[in-house]
């Protein structure tokens, strides 16, 4: 068969998510457990948003690590995992016995994580990292308009931010007298 073709935008790789926000998104059959850096137990998630501006995109490699070296971290997986089955649709008094029951039952499974820009320290690279879950968001996805580009170079990811902070805030710096660390030169005339 000899080379040709015509260009189609519907006919492209993977689509991505270019916004911080909340997505809806199904849990992909890629998921799977590792083991971390430490020597516990990780499930690793990867997610495909299912409507929106972005639907088709991934946000990938969502890490959650199974801690339980003290009783307050085991605690702490507890609920964090506890959090990402009862969003998933898990009823109360559902029992999971390995991490690898876990992450298979909640493959292709919807929930709704809020995303925001992160800098690796790692690698120096900028991606989403999964901050939240929740159950499915009922008014869909919802992008913030934060893209990689302004949070790689110092943009605030601010979603209740006060309308009367920012840039006058930023000119005052050091000299706001209301901080404590500056004082009010007043001209006489």
């Amino acid at each position: 068969m000899a080379f040709g073709f015509t260009t189609d935008e519907n006919n492209v790789f993977g689509q991505s998510v270019k916004e911080a926000g909340t997505y809806n998104v199904k849990i992909l059959p890629q998921s799977e457990v590792k083991t971390s850096s430490n020597g516990n137990e990780m499930a690793v998630f990867d997610y495909e948003v299912v409507d929106g501006e972005y639907a088709g995109g991934q946000v990938r490699y969502d890490n959650m690590v199974w801690k339980d070296d003290t009783q307050e971290a085991a605690e702490r997986s507890q609920k964090n995992f506890n959090n990402m089955a009862i969003a998933a649709g898990a009823p109360s008094g559902r029992t999971f016995t390995s991490i690898q029951q876990f992450v298979q039952t909640l493959v292709g499974k919807e929930i709704n994580i809020k995303v925001e820009w992160e800098t690796s320290n790692y690698n120096g690279k900028t991606n989403l990292v999964v901050k939240a879950k929740n159950k499915v968001d009922q008014e869909g996805s919802k992008p913030n308009g934060i893209t990689r580009d302004q949070a790689a170079n110092g943009s605030k990811q601010q979603t209740n931010a006060s309308p009367f902070a920012g840039e006058q805030q930023a000119q005052q710096g050091d000299l706001n007298p209301f901080n404590g660390n500056g004082g009010v030169d007043i001209d006489p005339d």
